[in-house]
């Protein structure tokens, strides 16, 4: 799931959805932007217009550790199995997870 759920209006509904179909043993790989990354866009759409400015309004929430966390356990993954890191600067968050 690289770089979907930012733009869902329910993700936990669809990470739900995800553990269920994964095989036991199955990953599943997550790629969101930060809140971090919400200040850099919004600064390289509205000030240095590299970025389209409507894709500002296409993503519904930004996921730091503590966001995305919750949701992965509340969709049935377990803690042990969830695997997180910052990258590109801290701008994006990159989870893998196993059933």
């Amino acid at each position: 799931m690289m770089s979907v759920l930012e733009h869902l209006n329910d993700p936990l509904l669809i990470l739900k959805k995800s553990y269920e179909h994964l095989n036991e043993g199955g990953y599943l790989f997550v790629n969101v932007p930060t809140w971090l990354g919400k200040i850099f866009l919004e600064f390289s759409a509205f000030k240095l217009g590299l970025s389209p400015f409507y894709e500002m309004d296409d993503h519904k929430m930004y996921y730091d550790k503590k966001d995305l966390w919750p949701l992965l356990v509340k969709a049935g993954f377990k803690p042990s199995k969830i695997k997180m890191q910052y990258h590109k600067f801290g701008l994006n968050l990159f989870v893998v997870v196993c059933k």
